[in-house]
C-alpha cells in the first residue's frame, strides 16, 4: 500500500492536533486526572482485606499510594500552565493557595474518614509562586533532594499521620504537620509538585515525550519495588520495616520500603514513575479515542469538585469494614459514574467546574487579553 500523500495525511493530523487540544486543555491531562480521582475514590471507598475477595481486594491495593502522586504530580503541571497564560501569576498563585487551604480546613473539620489533602495542596501552590521562577535544571534536582530530606525527616520529627485542623493551622504542630509528618507533608510529597512543575515545561503535546513517560514510567514504576523486594528477601529485613514504629529512629532499612505512602524513596521513585506512564499513556490514547474517554477527561476537567463530592459522600455511606468488599466497589463505581453524569450535564451549559470556576475568582487577566 502506498504511503498517505500530504494532503491526505493532513487532514487526519489537524483532527488529532483539535482532539489533543480543546478550549486551551490537553485532554490527555484532563483523562489522566480523571484517571487519577479514579484512583482516589477506590483508595477512600475501598478497604484492603487479606481474607475476603482475594482479588478485588489486590485491584484495591494497586492503587492505594499511587493516586495521590498523580494527583500531585498534575497540580505542579497546572502551576506551570497557570503561570504560562497569566499575567499576574503570583497573586494567582496564592489567592488559590488561599482557597484551597480553607476549603482543606472545612472538610477536615465536617470529615473524619479522610485525609484531607488540600491543605497541602494549598501549601504547594505557595511554594510554586517561588519555585516557578527557577530554572528547570533546579527545579529537577529539588527532586531527590526534597525526597531525601523526607527519608529522615519523615521517621525522625514528630507524630507521624498528624491532621491539620482550623485550631492548629498556624501553630507550630500543623505546620510541622504540613511539612514534615502529616498525611502529605512537603517532605517528601512536595517532590511530586516540582517534578510536574517542570514536566509541565515539557512538550506534552508530543507523541515523542508522550511514549517516553509511557515507557520509561512504567520501568522504573515497576523495577523499583520489585528490585526493592527482593532485596529486603534477601536481606531478611522485612521483619525490622514491619516492626518500626514512631520511635523518633531513623531506620536504613525503610529507604527500601515501597508501600503506598511510605514516604520513602522507593514509594516516591515507583509512584512519580507509575504517574509518569499513566500521563504518557492518557496523552498518548485521549486525542485517538476522544469519544470513548470523554466521560474520563469531563471528570478531570472537574477534579476539584470531584475531590470535594466524593469526599462529603463518605458522610453518608457505611464505614469500611462494615460492609463487604463487593459492596464497597459498587459505592466506589456509583459515585465516580454519578459525578461523571453530572459532569456531562454541567459541561452542557458552562466550560469549567463550580468549583474551578470559584478558584478563578480574583485571578488577574490571561495573556492575550482573556479574561
Amino acid at each position: 500500500m502506498d504511503p498517505p500523500t500530504t494532503s491526505q495525511a493532513q487532514p487526519e493530523q489537524l483532527q488529532q492536533a483539535e482532539q489533543r487540544v480543546q478550549g486551551g486543555r490537553i485532554t490527555g491531562i484532563d483523562m489522566a486526572r480523571g484517571l487519577a480521582m479514579a484512583g482516589m475514590v477506590v483508595v477512600h471507598f475501598v478497604n484492603f482485606r487479606q481474607d475476603e475477595g482475594a482479588a478485588l481486594a489486590t485491584l484495591a491495593e494497586l492503587f492505594r499510594g499511587r493516586a495521590m502522586p498523580l494527583f500531585m504530580l498534575l497540580g505542579g503541571i497546572g502551576v506551570t500552565f497557570l503561570v504560562r497564560r497569566s499575567t499576574t501569576p503570583e497573586r494567582d498563585l496564592v489567592l488559590r493557595a488561599a482557597m484551597l487551604f480553607g476549603l482543606g480546613l472545612f472538610l477536615t473539620e465536617h470529615i473524619d474518614r479522610l485525609a484531607i489533602v488540600l491543605q497541602s495542596y494549598g501549601l504547594f501552590f505557595v511554594l510554586a509562586a517561588i519555585l516557578y521562577r527557577l530554572p528547570s535544571r533546579v527545579l529537577l534536582l529539588l527532586v531527590p533532594v526534597i525526597t531525601a530530606v523526607g527519608a529522615v525527616t519523615f521517621q525522625t520529627v514528630g507524630n507521624p499521620r498528624a491532621q491539620t485542623t482550623f485550631d492548629e493551622a498556624l501553630s507550630y504542630n500543623g505546620l510541622e504537620s504540613l511539612v514534615f509528618d502529616g498525611f502529605y507533608p512537603l517532605f517528601p510529597v512536595g517532590a511530586f509538585f516540582v517534578l510536574g512543575i517542570w514536566l509541565g515545561r515539557i512538550d506534552l503535546r508530543s507523541d515523542r515525550v508522550a511514549a517516553t513517560l509511557a515507557g520509561v514510567g512504567a520501568a522504573v514504576g515497576l523495577a523499583v519495588p520489585l528490585l526493592g523486594n527482593r532485596i529486603i528477601s534477601s536481606l531478611d529485613l522485612q521483619g525490622a520495616i514491619d516492626s518500626r514504629s514512631a520511635d523518633g529512629m531513623f531506620h536504613l532499612a525503610r529507604l527500601l520500603d515501597s508501600t503506598g505512602h511510605s514516604a520513602m524513596p522507593a514509594w516516591v521513585l515507583s509512584a512519580a514513575g507509575t504517574s509518569a506512564a499513566v500521563l504518557g499513556f492518557s496523552l498518548l490514547i485521549a486525542p485517538r479515542v476522544a469519544a470513548m474517554v470523554h466521560p474520563i477527561t469531563v471528570v478531570g476537567s472537574m477534579s476539584l469538585t470531584f475531590y470535594v463530592y466524593q469526599a462529603w459522600i463518605t458522610r453518608l455511606v457505611p464505614p469500611t469494614r462494615e460492609t463487604s468488599i463487593g459492596v464497597e466497589w459498587l459505592f466506589t463505581i456509583a459515585v465516580y459514574v454519578s459525578f461523571a453524569v453530572l459532569a456531562l450535564m454541567w459541561r452542557h451549559w458552562f466550560r469549567s467546574g463550580p468549583l474551578e470556576r470559584l478558584l478563578r475568582v480574583g485571578s488577574g487577566p490571561r495573556k492575550g487579553g482573556n479574561a
